[in-house]
């Protein structure tokens, strides 16, 4: 077990250090020039020569990476163009976002791993037709119109929940009802992602050798069901899962502006209208820094569901 963490976590860093250099490279290709914009657009000589000065600019860019990555490490991101750290900008808005993809994904879960058990289970019956459908029609359905539909439907007409806004976690009920329609909204789509894959992998498994062995033995249905197919289908599941979670830190950009939450979306928005490179910089180099931590941990689950993985 610790030789195959190991070997992930060196893959995982080797990965890090590639996105970082892409990052840096790919927000510098940017049309335009980083040192006019991060002075507010001042043309002055005087002062594009500071902003060159204050942000490394006017050295060549080995040596703007290198300083760069080398405060990154230290969790200093640079200062952004209202002279506001980096990092804690980033600290203020990631949590917000991170709990509206874990409610999100939380309401996936609940729909769609069932959902797609029950179509599996009863293949070719009215159940099955009908997750299918309404699968399709998740996947269809777009989330910024479901969106405005929803707060028309429970915000406007019904008075049931606000239609937008944030409140802090200090005050969990409030912010359990600001957080509902956005997390059902994105829930859905991902909901119905899961529920197709399980219910093709439910179908592989049933199809298995070792579930006819087990029906051979005298299990219940249930009991091969349970404790044989669904365990070896979540396999495939969790990858899902994991690039679905990866993509919601930086995937719910529509959301979050629909429903005025002031989340990770958010700022990567401000950061590309402001034209502010710095924080783009920060906001990008945390986005791929997620998705390859998300990959870790999910091949670290992997290695639990199926240690025989352990030995690739």
């Amino acid at each position: 077990m610790g030789g195959f963490l190991i070997r992930k976590a060196g893959a995982a860093l080797v990965v890090l250090v590639l996105s970082s250099i892409v990052v840096f490279l790919g927000v510098r290709a940017i049309p335009g020039n980083p040192a006019i914009a991060l002075g507010a657009e001042n043309r002055d000589p005087a002062v594009i020569a500071a902003v060159k000065a204050k942000y490394d600019l006017d050295k060549p860019l080995p040596v703007q990476y290198g300083h760069w990555i080398w405060l990154a490490l230290q969790g200093d991101l640079g200062v952004d163009q209202r002279d506001l750290g980096v990092g804690r900008t980033i600290a203020q808005r990631l949590p917000i976002s991170l709990e509206l993809a874990l409610l999100s994904m939380l309401v996936a879960v609940v729909v769609g791993i069932p959902a797609g058990v029950i179509a599996a289970v009863r293949r070719g019956r009215p159940s099955d037709y009908a997750a299918t459908g309404v699968a399709l029609v998740g996947l269809s359905v777009p989330h910024f119109w479901l969106g405005l539909m929803v707060i028309v439907w429970f915000a406007v007409d019904l008075h049931w929940l606000p239609a937008g806004g944030y409140t802090t976690l200090h005050h969990p009920l409030a912010n359990l009802q600001h957080m509902v329609l956005p997390a059902v909204v994105i829930g859905t789509g991902l909901a119905a992602v899961l529920m197709r894959q399980m219910r093709s992998s439910i179908l592989d498994s049933l199809g298995a050798d070792y579930v006819r062995t087990a029906r051979a033995k005298g299990l219940s249905e249930w009991s091969v069901i349970c404790k044989h197919a669904f365990r070896n289908s979540l396999i495939t599941v969790t990858t899902v899962m994991g690039l679905q979670l990866g993509g919601l830190i930086s995937g719910i950009v529509t959301i979050e502006v629909i429903f005025g939450i002031p989340g990770f979306g958010a700022l990567t928005i401000d950061a590309v209208n402001q034209r502010d490179y710095t924080l783009l910089q920060g906001v990008v180099l945390v986005v791929a820094a997620g998705y390859v931590i998300v990959n870790l941990l999910v091949d670290v689950v992997y290695s639990f569901l199926n240690p025989r993985i352990r030995a690739i």
